[in-house]
């Protein structure tokens, strides 16, 4: 009920009313609905549209002060409840909050930096998943400071593990070729300028649109995205909106953005389509969702988060399908579920804690020994496919075993 009442006000933007239902959900039940980061996200959220809200500017300190304090910890609490969640984004995220709140909150906030020094964490944790944008930022803030040494020690640094990224080559390239040559903030003024003479110009716009983004200046990235959306964009612009609006919690708008990226011949990356399978997830369209997942692996047979990913779906579907009470038919899709982790750590070793730990929760409720002897066509070891009444979208083949025994 908390749940429901919560994210139906924030959805709708209205915060306030959101706030003590959210403020429930953390207290006693965080994971709710999916064991996930969800809720820690959307609180820093909440309290960031409180502050676009407030009217007074000591008030609007106050709520960015609070989603500062909720996001320092946010990491440490997932944690400690065991909750699903990425630890290179929620880096990233700090360094995305404070670089759109400078000026806005108290010196040295526990548990936060510097917006370099969490996108650099951030590229440590995960140097091939980072997008290139936030490598940029940690490159421009070294040419901000004057810091040319340390521009070209991060560059070779991210060249031994991304140099084989064309588009980090070409980034890399112009640092040490033009170290100097560069100004985004007189570039913004000046097309900020060049967009009031000209609001109707795509061209403009998108320029605009990217160097807000380059200099992480997501609320007015977000804003101009909307208008950017109604005239005809290139599809890699296109593509970047979709991203944002699944971020944002919009999981239907990002669909209907990458399906027009699409067919604006965006090639969608590996990414993509796993983005697309957590927007149909969130929208509970299970099928769907499974379909994304797996032709993120088509395109990335390493994408060892996808398997995760559908694992998860055939385990959220005997939630859904079973009302409660599993019998023998229910109990048979965890086969399918554990078959998914094993191949996501086979093919990323660095999940192998992640699908370990799922695989030891669902082994506890496969069917038993007994389950097995009363179904004729169950016989340890053989193979079954599961592919009957609610779970017939599945239609895995997977092998027949039991529950480890409780001694």
């Amino acid at each position: 009920m908390h749940y429901s009442l919560y994210y139906e006000n924030y959805k709708n933007d209205n915060f306030e009313s959101a706030r003590s239902d959210l403020l429930w959900i953390l207290e006693n039940a965080p994971g709710t609905p999916d064991g996930d980061d969800d809720n820690y996200r959307r609180v820093i959220s909440l309290y960031e549209g409180l502050a676009e809200q407030a009217t007074k500017e000591d008030v609007r300190k106050a709520y960015l002060d609070t989603a500062a304090t909720y996001l320092a910890s946010a990491s440490e609490n997932l944690e400690k409840h065991g909750l699903e969640y990425t630890p290179y984004k929620w880096e990233r995220r700090k360094g995305r909050f404070l670089e759109k709140h400078q000026g806005s909150l108290p010196d040295g906030v526990e548990g936060l930096e510097t917006p370099t020094a969490h996108y650099r964490r951030a590229f440590e944790m995960a140097p091939k998943e980072l997008d290139p944008y936030y490598i940029q930022q940690v490159l421009q803030s070294h040419l901000e400071n004057n810091d040319l040494q340390k521009a070209l020690d991060f560059a070779n640094t991210v060249e031994s593990k991304r140099g084989d990224d064309e588009e980090v080559a070409g980034m890399i390239s112009s640092v040490r070729e033009d170290i100097f040559g560069k100004n985004p903030q007189a570039q913004i003024a000046y097309l900020e300028k060049q967009v009031e003479q000209s609001p109707d110009s795509t061209q403009l716009l998108t320029e605009l649109f990217d160097a807000y983004n380059q200099q992480g200046n997501i609320k007015k990235a977000s804003e101009l995205s909307k208008r950017l959306i109604k005239m005809e964009p290139s599809a890699e612009t296109v593509r970047e909106i979709a991203q944002m609006r699944l971020e944002d919690g919009r999981p239907e708008a990002a669909l209907r953005a990458y399906k027009r990226a699409k067919k604006q011949g965006a090639e969608l990356k590996a990414e993509d389509h796993f983005n697309r399978g957590t927007a149909y997830q969130k929208m509970k369209q299970l099928a769907q969702a499974r379909q994304a997942f797996q032709k993120a692996i088509d395109m990335k047979d390493s994408f060892g988060r996808a398997y995760i990913a559908i694992g998860d779906l055939y385990a959220r579907a005997v939630n859904q399908c079973s009302g409660g009470e599993m019998a023998r038919n229910d109990k048979a899709v965890y086969w399918a579920a554990v078959d998914k982790y094993r191949q996501a750590k086979e093919v990323d070793s660095s999940l192998s804690s992640v699908a370990d730990s799922k695989i030891r929760t669902y082994r506890k409720v496969f069917p038993t020994k007994e389950d097995i002897f009363y179904r004729e066509d169950w016989e340890s070891g053989a193979s079954f496919t599961i592919d009957y009444g609610c779970y017939s979208w599945i239609g895995e083949s997977t092998s027949v075993r039991s529950a480890p025994s409780s001694g």
